[in-house]
C-alpha cells in the first residue's frame, strides 16, 4: 500500500493548513476555530516522484473534559499507529507547551520515524530561536510557514527521504463508491463504522459532528467498497456558519464522486423537506440511490410502521419510486449486512449494457401498447431506432422525427416501461432525444 504519513499535533497549530498546502488544493477544512478537524482525513500527495498518503488529524488535547476530545485522542492515535511517518506540528509563536510534549510522548511509544515541523513562521528567522523545540526529542526542528508556503518543498523533501519503499498497488477499477448522505444526526456515522467493523468516525450525540467527507475503503466478498461518510445537510437557508458550509461542500463534492448515493434516514423523527432535496440532488448528479431506515430499534410496531413508510414513501418521494429501501438499526446491527449487497446490485444495473437489439424491440413494444399522443397543433411523434450510448448512468439515445414533438407525460410513460422490461433499480435513466437525420 501506499506509505502513510499522518499530521498531528494540538488544537490550532495549523495542520489542516499543512494538509492543504501539501495537496496545493482546499481539502481539509481551514478556519480559525480550534479543534475543528475531528475525523482522519485521507488524500493522496505526491513529491518528487513519490505517491503517499496524507492524513490529517484532530487537535489533540487528552486533559480536556469534552467527551468529543476523547475521541479525537483516540483517532488521532489510530492515525499514529497505521503511520510510516509522522508529522507533529507546532505553533512557533506560543513555542512548546505542555499539550505538545504529551503529544510527542505518544509518537515516541510508536517508535516509528517522524519529523517535526514548526509552522507559523512567516519570516527568516535565526536557528537560536528554534532551540526550545529540540527539547522534545523528535530531532531537528524544521521551520514552515503552511500559510504562505515558505519552505514547504524543503519540507517534503524530508518527508520523501524519510518514507519507506512500498509499491503502490494497482487501483480497483470495479470500485464502488457510496456517498452516505442525509440530514444531521440521523446515524449516517455510526452506520458507516458497523460496515466497516470498527470506530473508523467519530460518533457523537451532537448534530453536526461528521463536518469533512472522509473515504474509507473496504472488501466485501471480492468487491471493494469506498465509503464516503459526509456532514450532515441542513437547508442552505439554514446555514450560516461558515464551517458548516465547507462540510456541507465537502458532502455535495462527495455525492459528485459518487456511484451510489445511500440517503440515510431517520424512522424516529418526521419526514422532511431536506430528505427529497438531498434524493433530488442525487438524481440531478445521475447517480444510483440506495434508501435506508436507520434507527429500526427504536419503531414500537415494525409491521405498521414499515406498511405506513411504503404507503407514504411514493408520495413524499415520487422519484424514488425504483430506489430499493432497507431497514436497519447502526446500533443494534440489524439489516447492515443487506446494505453492500443492495448495493452491489444497485451498481450492477448502474452500469448495465443493454444489446442494441434487445432495446429495440423493448422500446417498440412500448410504444405499439400506447401510441405516442399528438401535439397541441397536431405532430405526431414518430420513433426510428435506439441505441445505448453510455452507463453509469444508463443513457439511451432515441431518434426521432422531430424531439420537440414528444408529450412529458408519454416520456415518463416510455421510462417506467424500460424499468418494467429492465429493472434499473435505485437508478436514474437518461433518455437523449435526437432528431434522425
Amino acid at each position: 500500500m501506499l506509505p502513510i504519513v499522518a499530521i498531528v499535533g494540538r488544537p490550532n497549530v495549523g495542520k489542516s493548513t499543512l494538509f492543504n498546502r501539501i495537496l496545493g488544493q482546499r481539502q481539509a477544512i481551514v478556519d480559525e476555530l480550534p479543534g475543528l478537524t475531528r475525523d482522519r482525513h485521507y488524500a493522496e500527495a505526491s513529491w518528487s516522484g513519490r505517491s503517499f498518503l496524507l492524513v490529517d488529524t484532530g487537535g489533540i488535547d487528552p486533559s480536556s473534559a469534552q467527551p468529543i476530545q476523547r475521541q479525537i485522542v483516540k483517532q488521532t492515535d489510530y492515525a499514529i499507529e497505521e503511520a510510516d511517518l509522522t508529522l507533529l506540528v507546532l505553533d512557533f509563536k506560543e513555542g512548546v507547551t505542555p499539550l505538545d510534549v504529551d503529544v510527542a510522548e505518544r509518537i515516541r511509544k510508536r517508535g516509528r520515524p517522524a519529523l517535526l515541523v514548526v509552522n507559523k513562521m512567516d519570516t527568516s528567522r535565526p536557528e537560536s530561536e528554534l532551540a526550545d523545540f529540540y527539547a522534545l526529542g523528535l530531532g531537528e526542528p524544521l521551520p514552515v510557514s503552511a500559510l504562505h508556503g515558505r519552505e514547504s518543498g524543503d519540507l517534503l523533501d524530508f518527508v520523501v527521504g524519510a518514507l519507506p519503499e512500498v509499491e503502490p498497488p494497482p487501483a480497483d477499477p470495479n470500485a464502488i463508491r457510496i456517498a452516505v448522505v442525509g440530514r444531521p444526526n440521523v446515524g449516517k456515522s455510526s452506520l458507516v463504522n458497523r460496515l466497516v467493523g470498527q470506530d473508523r468516525m467519530v460518533v457523537d450525540a451532537e448534530p453536526g459532528t461528521t463536518r469533512d467527507a472522509v473515504d474509507t475503503t473496504i472488501k466485501h466478498g471480492n468487491r471493494t467498497f469506498v465509503l464516503v461518510d459526509t456532514a450532515g445537510m441542513r437547508k442552505e437557508s439554514k446555514v450560516h456558519d461558515p464551517v458548516e458550509f465547507y462540510g456541507i461542500t465537502r458532502a455535495l463534492r462527495a455525492v459528485s464522486r459518487a456511484d451510489i448515493v445511500l440517503l440515510v434516514v431517520d424512522v424516529s423523527r418526521e419526514p422532511a423537506r431536506q430528505e427529497a432535496r438531498l434524493a433530488a440532488l442525487a438524481g440531478e448528479r445521475t447517480k444510483a440511490i440506495v434508501v435506508v431506515f436507520n434507527k429500526w430499534d427504536l419503531v414500537e410496531d415494525p409491521t405498521t410502521t414499515r406498511e405506513a413508510i411504503e404507503e407514504e414513501f411514493t408520495r413524499l418521494y415520487p422519484f424514488l419510486e425504483h430506489a430499493p429501501r432497507l431497514y436497519v438499526s447502526a446500533k443494534t446491527g440489524a439489516g447492515i449486512a443487506k446494505i453492500l449487497p443492495a448495493s452491489e446490485r444497485v451498481y450492477k444495473e448502474y452500469a448495465r449494457l443493454i444489446p442494441t437489439p434487445e432495446l429495440n424491440k423493448a422500446v417498440h413494444d412500448i410504444l405499439n401498447r400506447v401510441r405516442p399522443p399528438a401535439t397541441p397543433a397536431g405532430k405526431q411523434l414518430k420513433f426510428y431506432y435506439a441505441a445505448q450510448t453510455s452507463t453509469k448512468p444508463p443513457t439511451f439515445a432515441l431518434y426521432v422525427n422531430n424531439p420537440r414533438y414528444r408529450i412529458k407525460n408519454y416520456v415518463s410513460y416510455l421510462e417506467r416501461g424500460l424499468r418494467e422490461r429492465f429493472g434499473f433499480q435505485g437508478i436514474p435513466i437518461v433518455l437523449d432525444w435526437k432528431r434522425s437525420q
